[in-house]
Order: C-alpha cells, then structure tokens, then sequence
C-alpha cells in the first residue's frame, strides 16, 4: 500500500501561476522521504494538496490510496508547518492536552499523552513554562510534539530543523529513525540538504513545478567510480594491476584500488581473482545530496 500517491495533480492559482505541474508521485510505507527544491518551487503548495487545504487544478492525490479528502486518512498524520504559530498563554504541557482534545483523545489520557511526546522531544521539563517564553528552537520542539500527539502513520515535516542547534537536531534524526523502525512513514521538506542526506531513504527534487528527479542517492548519482579493497597480493597481481588504468595504494599488505568506471571494476577483479588475491570489499562512489541537487537545477535557480 502506498501512503502517499498522486497522479497527475496541479494547482493553477488565480492569475494563471502554475504552481504544481502533473505530479506523479509515490511514497511507501516505512520510508523517510525527502522532498526538496528552490524557493518557488511547488513544495508547499504540494503539501497542502496532500492535507486537503487546497484543492487541486488537475489530477488526484491520495493518502494511505484514500482521497485526501477522506476524514478517516487525514486523521493518521501528523503536520509540522514551516511557520509554528502556538498559543503563547498556555504552558507547553496545557497546549498539548488541548490539542490532544481537538484529536479526539479522551480526557483522562490526555496528561500522559502530552508528557509522553514533550518526553520525546526533550522538553518534558519545560513543560509548565509558558510558551510565550519558549526560543525559537523549543517552539519548534513544541511544534513537533504536536505532530505526534495522534501517534501517526505518516508525517509531514516541512522545514522541521530550521531552528534547531546541533543537539536538537541530532535528536530529531534520532526521533525519524525511531519512526521509521516502528513502521511510520515520514514525508519531509528541508533546504539543509545535509539533514536530508542523513536520514532520507529517497528523495525528489521539484523544480518550476515538476518533478525534475525522484530515487535513491544511489539511483540519482552519476558517479560509477567505486574502491576495490583487497588482501593476498602477490608481486604479479600488483604487476597486472599496474597495466590497467586503475590507482592503487598498498598499505600493510592491504591494497585500496581506485577504479573510475565499471570497465576499470571489471578488469581489476579480473587481475585479483586470476591471481589468488582475496577482495575484501567493494565501496561504490556516489555524489553527495548537494552535487545531486545542483546538478539537477542548476545553481542559477537559487541565486
């Protein structure tokens, strides 16, 4: 089952800006999945598409291969907006009991259901503060907390570590992997490409409104370099590999082969393997997430 699915989906606002342009776009149960793009891009006009607060221009968009529409699928997610906008008068721990309300959490569970979450963000002892007296980042905390409360299926992040410091932000990876092993998919829009690297199983790049790429960094990297590590050299194997366009380092009779492409992978596995040599591992060269998203746009588009 997919948890989230779109088909063709668009957003023409009045004055004919196009937004979103034919989204075609799946993501599976039990992923983090990122999603990025410049400024402009369609990211938040997508997310509020998938959480029923605009309606789209063209095609269909489904949660958990629901309608958004569908009271019973919105109510599996849990939403973090970019701007956090929470009612400063009450304390944190109040503000969620509230809000756990307004999910249709019983009276009696509420307490607990608002000191578990504070508890898992780390502002459990902050709790009876009030929020008007929060930072920037305990704000942003607070804002998490909220998407938990219902305990959801799937979560969608746009912007979640903007204001967080490096501890928080090293516990909010910490809460995604969490999710993600209990089964929740999490759908998150970040600029901080490092955070999405990080955590991310896939990610799609929009760009002027349509999907420019979508799959793994694996998958979107055009690097097919890779290391061969490999133990047992004989003088003839270094001999051979010597006459192949590979580089080797030997180091404590452990030799590191660098091999530019599969054509070069293919001839030095060859050498190592006619000669008795013992391959240890072989380590794939990718791009990082930052080389993939330039290459995608363009550097232009972020200027």
């Amino acid at each position: 089952m997919s948890v989230i699915r779109t088909e063709g989906l668009g957003k023409t606002y009045k004055g004919g800006t196009a937004a979103l342009r034919g989204l075609d776009l799946t993501v599976n149960e039990a992923e983090v999945f990122g999603f990025l793009g410049p400024n402009g891009a369609g990211k938040s006009t997508t997310i509020q598409l998938l959480l029923n607060f605009l309606r789209p221009s063209t095609g269909r968009a489904f949660l958990f291969d629901q309608p958004v529409s569908c009271t019973k699928s919105r109510s599996r997610v849990g939403y973090l907006p970019e701007s956090v906008n929470l009612h400063g008068y009450y304390s944190g721990h109040r503000l969620l009991e509230l809000y756990a309300g307004l999910l249709g959490v019983r009276r009696a569970d509420r307490p607990r259901q608002a000191s578990r979450v504070l508890e898992r963000v780390g502002l459990l002892e902050a709790g009876g503060q009030t929020v008007s007296t929060y930072s920037k980042g305990m704000l942003q905390r607070l804002g998490l907390a909220q998407a938990l409360l219902n305990d959801p299926d799937l979560l969608i992040l746009d912007e979640p570590t903007s204001n967080l410091d490096p501890v928080a932000r090293r516990d909010f990876r910490d809460i995604l992997t969490e999710l993600k092993g209990s089964g929740k998919t999490v759908f998150v829009c970040s600029h901080i490409l490092s955070e999405v690297e990080s955590v991310c199983d896939r990610v799609a790049i929009l760009q002027r409104g349509h999907l420019n790429r979508v799959g793994t960094l694996e998958e979107l990297s055009t690097a097919r370099g890779c290391r061969v590590v490999a133990a047992d050299l004989t003088a003839e194997a270094l001999e051979a590999l010597a006459h192949t366009a590979a580089q080797v380092e030997l180091e404590r009779g452990v030799a590191t082969i660098e091999c530019g492409d599969e054509k070069i992978r293919g001839d030095v596995e060859q050498v190592l393997q006619q000669n008795g040599a013992t391959i240890e591992r072989v380590e794939m060269e990718t791009q990082s997430l930052e080389e993939i998203f330039f290459a995608a746009i363009g550097r232009e588009e972020t200027q």
